[in-house]
C-alpha cells in the first residue's frame, strides 16, 4: 500500500505515535477534544462528544503481541476500567496491531463487561487511514516540513515572475498551495496575488485545536510611550496576547518582531506595522444561553435581556466572548480571566437607522431600569457569573423614548400595520400619534367638543337626523363615522374607523360646495352641540 507506515519505526515513539493519530481522529471527527496526559488521563486520549454521547479513544503505540506477559493487556483493561467512569456510549482502542483470534477472543470478552460497544481499530484501519492521509507520515516521520519550507522559499521566488504574466504567476501559485496543503497535518494555506505582486499567504487550522497542536508564537521589542495613544496601543497588544482580541501596532511602536508558525511561515523583522488577528474560537457553545440581568438594592429582578454569543477569542490568561441581543442593538463584551476566576463586562447599544418598536423595546426598556444604586451581571444557563456591576445614572431622555416607543408597539400590535421608528417627530404627529394610540387601546373615549365641520353628497341630506338637523331641532346622539388616520411625514396609514356619537347637536350652517371644485353635488355642514358638549368615540 502505498505510503505504508512501518509502524515499528525507531522514530515512531509513544509521543509521536499519539500526536500523529490524535491528529489523524480530529481530522477525522472535528468535534474532537485531545485530553493532555501529563496528569492522567483517566482512559482518554481523544474524546469526541456527539449528541448521541461521548465516545473515547483510547491510543497505544503497542507492536508485537498483545499478551499477558508484557502487561499490556493489563494496561488496556486499567484503560478501558478508567474510561467507563465517563459513561461513553462508544470506546475505541487504536493499536497498530492486527488482532490474532486468541486477542479477540480476549478483547471480547473484556467488552462484554461493560453496556457500551468496544472496537478494536488496528494495524489495517490505521494503515487505511493514513493512506487516505499521506501528510501524516509525511509530516511526523519523513521530515516533510523540510519540504514545506523550501516550497514557501519558491512562492517567495515566484513574486519575480510576472514578467511571464500574471495568468502564468496565478497558476503556479496555486500549483504550489495545492502540493503545501497535501504535507501540513495542521494548516491549510491560501493565497492571494496583490496589483503590485506581492503574495498574501494565509493559515487556516484543519480541525479544531489544530492551533494547540502547532501554535502560532509571535514575540518582539516594542517601545510604548507614555502617551495616550502609546498607552492605548500597549494595552491593546496586551488585550491581543491575553484575550486573543485583533488589534494593530503603529510602526513608531514596532523595533522588531520575530514569528514562529507552520512551514517557517514567519521569521524576525525590523520594525513595520504589526496586525495581529484574532484568535477566533469556533468551538460550539452548545446549549449556552446568555442574558444581561439588572437587579435592584433588595435583589428583584428589573429587567432581564436575552444574548447569543457572537464571536470568541482566547489567549493565554483567558477568553473573551462577544455578545448581541437577539435584535442586534445591545452589544456585550466580556472577559473572563482564568486566574483569578473575575469576569469584566462593557456594554454598548447602537440604534440602527431603521427598526420596529418591538426590536428596540428590549433593549430601551433595560437601560431605563439601569440605574444607580442597582447592579447588573451576565447570565450564562439561568446562573448570574461574577459579582454584579454597579450601574451610573439612567441614560438622559431614555424614559421619553420608552414612552414612544411602548405607543407605537401598542398601535403596531392592535393594528397589525409596522412601520419603521421615525427618525424626527413634528408635534403635530407627535400628537396624532397619542390620540391614536388613545382611540386603539380604550374600547369609548368621552371628550368635549364645540363644532364639527364635514361634507356630504347633497343627497344624504333627506337621512333623518339631518331633516331634523334642517329644521332647527337639537339631535340627541348624533352618530358619525370617521377614518382613524395616522399621518408620519410622507406616509398615511388607515387604521381603521370610529364612531363618534354626540350627546347632543344642533345644525349651525348648510353651505353648498362651489362648482369650481368639481364637487357639485356636495354641500358642507356645520354642527355645534346642543345642552350637551360631550361625545363618545370608540373604534369600529
Amino acid at each position: 500500500m502505498k505510503n505504508r507506515v512501518d509502524w515499528t519505526d525507531e522514530r515512531l515513539g509513544s509521543n509521536v505515535y499519539e500526536d500523529m493519530v490524535s491528529v489523524l481522529i480530529s481530522r477525522l471527527h472535528p468535534q474532537a477534544q485531545r485530553i493532555d496526559g501529563a496528569g492522567g488521563d483517566k482512559g482518554r486520549d481523544v474524546q469526541v462528544p456527539l449528541p448521541t454521547g461521548l465516545e473515547i479513544f483510547e491510543l497505544k503505540s503497542f507492536t508485537g503481541r498483545l499478551d499477558e506477559r508484557s502487561g499490556r493487556r493489563r494496561q488496556v483493561s486499567d484503560s478501558l476500567r478508567n474510561a467507563a467512569k465517563h459513561n461513553p456510549v462508544a470506546w475505541y482502542l487504536v493499536v497498530p496491531i492486527n488482532h490474532t483470534d486468541g486477542e479477540l477472543k480476549w478483547f471480547n470478552d473484556l467488552a462484554a463487561k461493560y453496556p457500551f460497544p468496544c472496537i478494536w481499530h488496528g494495524k489495517d484501519w490505521l494503515d487505511g487511514q493514513m493512506a487516505s492521509h499521506p501528510e501524516l507520515p509525511r509530516y511526523y516521520l519523513e521530515g516533510s516540513n523540510d519540504e514545506i519550507v523550501g516550497m514557501m522559499r519558491e512562492i517567495n521566488q515566484e513574486q519575480a515572475a510576472l514578467t511571464r504574466g500574471v495568468t502564468d504567476l496565478i497558476d503556479r501559485v496555486r500549483t504550489l498551495k495545492d502540493r503545501l496543503n497535501s504535507l501540513d497535518p495542521h494548516y491549510e494555506f491560501s493565497f492571494s496575488i496583490q496589483p503590485n505582486g506581492s503574495v498574501n499567504i494565509t493559515t487556516h487550522p484543519r480541525y479544531s485545536g489544530a492551533e494547540k497542536d502547532r501554535p502560532i508564537q509571535v514575540g518582539g521589542v516594542f517601545t510604548f510611550p507614555d502617551t495616550e495613544d502609546g498607552k492605548q496601543a500597549a494595552q491593546a497588544l496586551q488585550d491581543s496576547f491575553d484575550y486573543g482580541t485583533a488589534t494593530v501596532v503603529p510602526s513608531e511602536f514596532v523595533k522588531n518582531f520575530s514569528i514562529d508558525a507552520p512551514a517557517e511561515f514567519g521569521g524576525n523583522f525590523d520594525g513595520g506595522e504589526l496586525r495581529v488577528g484574532g484568535a477566533i474560537d469556533n468551538t460550539p457553545l452548545a446549549d449556552a444561553r446568555f442574558a444581561l440581568r439588572i437587579r435592584d438594592a433588595q435583589g428583584a429582578i428589573k429587567a432581564h435581556l436575552p444574548l447569543e454569543a457572537k464571536e470568541r477569542t482566547s489567549g493565554r490568561r483567558g477568553i473573551e466572548l462577544k455578545l448581541e441581543d437577539l435584535g442586534g442593538v445591545a452589544k456585550v463584551v466580556t472577559r473572563f480571566d482564568v486566574s483569578t476566576h473575575h469576569a469584566k463586562i462593557n456594554y454598548s447599544f447602537h440604534m440602527p437607522d431603521r427598526s420596529l418598536p418591538c426590536i428596540l423595546l428590549p433593549v430601551v426598556r433595560f437601560l431605563a431600569e439601569a440605574k444607580e444604586g442597582r447592579g447588573a451581571t451576565l447570565v450564562l444557563n439561568g446562573k448570574e457569573i461574577g459579582p454584579p456591576m454597579d450601574l451610573p445614572a439612567s441614560t438622559p431622555n431614555v424614559e421619553e423614548s420608552l414612552k414612544l416607543l411602548r405607543v407605537l408597539d401598542d398601535i403596531q400590535r392592535i393594528s397589525g400595520v409596522y412601520f419603521p421608528i421615525p427618525q424626527s417627530l413634528t408635534d403635530e404627529e407627535f400628537e396624532s400619534i397619542k390620540e391614536v394610540h388613545r382611540y386603539l387601546t380604550s374600547e369609548t373615549n368621552i371628550e368635549r367638543w364645540d363644532y364639527v365641520s364635514f361634507t356630504i353628497p347633497r343627497a344624504s341630506l333627506d337621512s333623518p337626523e339631518l331633516q331634523q338637523l334642517q329644521q332647527g331641532d337639537s339631535v340627541p346622539n348624533l352618530v358619525l363615522r370617521n377614518e382613524l388616520v395616522l399621518r408620519l411625514g410622507e406616509d398615511i396609514f388607515n387604521l381603521g374607523c370610529l364612531n363618534r356619537t354626540y350627546a347632543s347637536a344642533k345644525l349651525e350652517s348648510l353651505t353648498d360646495v362651489a362648482d369650481d371644485s368639481g364637487a357639485a353635488d356636495m354641500v358642507a355642514v356645520k354642527i355645534v352641540p346642543g345642552d350637551d358638549t360631550s361625545a363618545s368615540v370608540s373604534l369600529m
